[in-house]
């Protein structure tokens, strides 16, 4: 599973709300599929129904179900909500690609057969 599966999947639970998992086997290319592209035009996951951009979908969920599960997810009024915001943005700009790229060479590489890399 992915890392920003995971999001949306942690987003979800905190907000208690029902969802459908779909697998994706993108070693079969099932994410350039049409069906899946009318979904997600990028063909990356996670998709959802209503959004496609990962914080997007997290962003839409608190406000869709605003009134369940942890309330305060993405804040109770506006210096909160902009608080989460800065951290939310710190983490894409900062943290996404690093934390992404070692998790893809511990989880992801070995099953594709893909030697690591190293940078020094």
């Amino acid at each position: 599973m992915s890392t920003a599966v995971s999001r949306v999947l942690a987003c979800l639970l905190e907000k208690d709300v029902d969802f459908h998992l779909l697998p994706v086997d993108m070693t079969k290319r099932q994410h350039k599929s049409p069906d899946f592209l009318k979904l997600q035009p990028f063909g990356q996951v996670p998709a959802f129904q209503t959004s496609y951009p990962l914080r997007a979908i997290c962003r839409y969920v608190c406000d869709k179900y605003s009134e369940r599960g942890n309330k305060r997810l993405l804040g109770l009024g506006l210096l909160e909500r902009a608080s989460i915001e800065q951290w939310l943005e710190a983490e894409s700009q900062s943290f996404n690609l690093p934390s992404s790229t070692v998790v893809f060479q511990l989880a992801f590489a070995p099953r594709m057969n893909l030697s690591r890399t190293r940078r020094r």
